[in-house]
């Protein structure tokens, strides 16, 4: 039976899944930080500016913002899932910062006024949003003229080998839809790719670098664990058959098993982070 992938389909899957495993999230949400801190490094976050971070998770690095440009600056953090907004308020209140909000809320409709913010950041939002580019022409509403905008996107399949060695397996057994569409973790992330699209909307003065870094885990079934329980590739494996699941299983284990050292697994990853600017006019 032929099917198609829709935009109020894929939507309403994004947020119901990652409502799903939000709190189970947190190991790999941790994996994510020198991701983060390179993206910090080449948006330059500035005391007393107005920030929003989009597909903001649990919470990062939202909050890492929030104090660097304390105490006259402002985030505010939105995402799809409620789940994970309301996780990130507990958070933020624990660690006792007043200049955050939290916002459930649809990237691609964004309902904050236009010019508002200084600096926008994204941090593997993009390759799950269902519309990228009307997405990418909301942030760019909301910026300031002169603001600028960063983003990270997993980098191509062959480059991202920390979430290969699960989704390889899970995509042999994928079924495309009628037009042959199969959305996987790694749109977006070829040479140049993100950049275009950032420059159709209307950035400018881009930058494109890329960062490797390694996922880790003390054992081949918690890094297994971590991905199927922390992600929505977990409740897509759940949906097949139990044969299926099995085999699935045993070849992401032969795969991360090849990454074993002294100290456990350490599979690399690597990243594209493209920075971008909205003109003065």
């Amino acid at each position: 039976m032929s099917w198609k992938y829709s935009e109020e389909y894929y939507r309403n899957y994004t947020r119901e899944t990652w409502d799903e495993c939000a709190e189970k999230y947190i190991p790999l949400a941790r994996q994510l930080i020198p991701y983060h801190m390179a993206l910090l490094s080449l948006t330059e976050p500035k005391t007393g500016e107005k920030v929003l971070d989009v597909c903001t998770g649990p919470g990062e690095p939202a909050m890492t913002i929030a104090s660097m440009i304390a105490p006259n600056g402002q985030v505010t953090g939105i995402d799809l899932s409620s789940n994970m907004t309301e996780m990130a308020r507990k958070t933020a209140e624990k660690r006792q910062l007043r200049n955050i909000e939290f916002l459930t809320m649809d990237a691609e409709k964004l309902e904050l006024p236009d010019k508002n913010f200084d600096l926008a950041i994204s941090c593997f939002g993009f390759q799950i949003i269902t519309q990228p580019e009307v997405a990418a022409k909301e942030i760019f509403r909301v910026l300031k003229p002169g603001g600028r905008a960063g983003f990270t996107v997993w980098s191509t399949q062959d480059r991202a080998q920390a979430i290969d060695v699960i989704v390889a397996p899970m995509l042999r057994y994928a079924e495309p839809d009628e037009t042959g569409y199969l959305p996987t973790p790694y749109e977006l992330g070829g040479p140049g790719e993100f950049a275009e699209l950032l420059q159709k909307v209307g950035f400018t003065d881009l930058k494109e670098i890329r960062k490797i870094d390694y996922f880790r885990a003390p054992t081949v079934d918690e890094f297994l664990d971590n991905f199927l329980e922390g992600t929505p590739i977990g409740h897509s494996l759940g949906e097949e058959d139990e044969e299926v699941r099995r085999e699935v299983k045993a070849e992401a284990r032969r795969n991360i098993s090849r990454y074993q050292t002294k100290d456990g697994i350490a599979i690399p990853c690597e990243c594209v982070i493209v920075r971008g600017q909205k003109g003065h006019n």
